[in-house]
């Protein structure tokens, strides 16, 4: 049997000692392909928590945002909780707003989710001919 090349295969145990920024980019891969698992967004999110990064704590919370859209309240609050103090007041600000509605991969987030493997990445806010809107 033909083993998987190294990106493809799930490390051993996530998490360890010295591997968290590898850790990360894993589960980066993974969920842009299994955007539905809500099991590696949480273990994403409390990877980055203790990597300390901001942009991949504000990534990963963005993405489950994303992931869930209008549902998991409770936990989107359970995470931002967790990392609240980790994010600067701009990240925590436009999470808070969207704990209900969650967020859409094709909407304009503020601040820009550099980390983000779900976000379509659109900065800005749309021309009034591209929304169908009238000047």
């Amino acid at each position: 049997m033909e083993r998987p090349e190294p990106a493809f295969r799930a490390p051993a145990r996530l998490g360890r000692s010295g591997a968290i920024e590898a850790d990360l980019a894993w589960l980066e891969m993974h969920l842009a392909r299994q955007p539905q698992d809500l099991r590696s967004h949480s273990r994403r999110v409390q990877l980055a928590r203790r990597s300390g990064n901001r942009e991949a704590i504000y990534g990963a919370l963005v993405d489950v945002f994303i992931a869930l859209a209008e549902r998991g309240a409770g936990l989107k609050s359970a995470l931002l909780s967790q990392t609240a103090m980790q994010l600067g007041p701009p990240e925590r600000l436009c999470l808070a707003r969207h704990l209900a509605s969650g967020l859409r991969a094709d909407q304009s987030i503020e601040p820009h989710p550099r980390r983000s493997v779900l976000s379509h990445g659109l900065i800005g806010k749309p021309s009034p001919e591209l929304s169908g809107e009238s000047p």
